[in-house]
């Protein structure tokens, strides 16, 4: 299945989507290509607003590129905290549980950056 990250959206292999925000911060926009989605996991006392959302939900989905790149640490999380990313994917609804478990049922999927 892919996913897609495109005009401020993140979008389902089913056609929901999100919005979300990639970069102002550290390296910038997540780099266009392929990547791997990793195992979603909740983050029970995230310290870090950048990972929370209005809601207090907090979570992160690693993302492996599928091509030659020097970034490392990229993922997939709430926008919160400050908005933008150091270079994930942020999602910016003010409540992430539906892209949370979406994204915990796409393990080895593909997400498509443009």
């Amino acid at each position: 299945m892919s996913w897609k990250f495109f005009n401020g959206k993140l979008i389902a292999p089913d056609g929901r989507s999100w919005s979300a925000r990639s970069g102002d911060w550290g390296k910038g926009h997540l780099p266009n290509g392929d990547y791997r989605i990793g195992s979603t996991t909740a983050i029970a006392s995230a310290s870090n607003a950048s990972f929370r959302d209005p809601c207090n939900f907090a979570w992160w989905c690693p993302l492996t590129p599928m091509f030659p790149t020097g970034r490392t640490s990229l993922g997939i999380h709430p926008d919160g905290g400050v908005p933008g990313t150091e270079g994930c994917i942020g999602i910016s609804d003010d409540d992430t549980r539906s892209a949370y478990d979406a994204l915990r049922n796409s393990k080895g999927d593909t997400l498509s950056v443009k």
